[in-house]
């Protein structure tokens, strides 16, 4: 059995496709600007919070402290990315302030 959706609209906008795509990038360039923004702030507050954390042995150590925000952000635009050896390694060298010194 398939489903049939009918959708009803009411006035249309007159944007065209380009139109829309070229809004919508913009819009995601100033989310990147206003996230970078507060980039620093959020890694010392992860940072200090994680610091209970630190010691440990073995697999149990803490290996580096990412703001929610990146972590997102990233896993969103390339899903699995956390588990990539090389992408965590690349992120590491690009962003040295989240490696934990042991």
């Amino acid at each position: 059995m398939s489903l049939n959706i009918i959708v009803k609209g009411g006035k249309r906008s007159g944007n065209s496709s380009e139109e829309v795509a070229y809004y919508m990038r913009k819009a995601n360039e100033q989310a990147v600007v206003r996230e970078k923004k507060g980039y620093a702030q959020r890694q010392e507050q992860a940072r200090r919070a994680a610091k209970c954390l630190e010691g440990g042995k073995g697999n149990f150590r803490v290996q580096r402290v990412t703001d929610m925000a990146t972590y997102m952000r990233h896993q969103q635009e390339r899903p699995g990315c956390w588990s990539d050896k090389g992408f965590v390694k690349d992120f590491e060298k690009s962003n040295p302030e989240v490696k934990v010194k042991h």
